[in-house]
């Protein structure tokens, strides 16, 4: 059994990464035409497995489950962020640059 599996763990080479990110980008590019952004959503199942389920399944089969479900939770962070972005944008805000520093005595305050 490979990386692919639950039971067993081995790490990925290049070549599993590769393959994985490119079912991925086929998966995603599926939702993007289905205009779906968060593949989680209960509500979306039934439409995500009518239209992209062949994707779908590539997909997870190309990946480890840990990195499917990263994957998908990272899409809706990264489009969530960049509805924030163009908002902010559309407001004419100037962007504040952070060192990590000052990141951290923000977060105490």
């Amino acid at each position: 059994m490979g990386w692919f599996s639950k039971k067993e763990y081995s790490p990925a080479d290049r070549s599993s990464r590769q393959q994985c990110w490119e079912a991925r980008d086929g998966f995603f590019h599926c939702l993007d035409g289905l205009g779906v952004v968060n593949a989680l959503d209960p509500k979306q199942q039934k439409s995500i497995g009518d239209q992209c389920g062949n994707e779908e399944h590539k997909f997870r089969g190309s990946c480890a489950e840990s990195w499917v479900k990263y994957f998908k939770e990272k899409r809706v962070v990264d489009y969530k962020k960049e509805q924030f972005v163009k908002e902010m944008e559309k407001q004419n805000a100037t962007p504040i640059e952070l060192t990590p520093e000052q990141m951290h005595n923000q977060r105490k305050k």
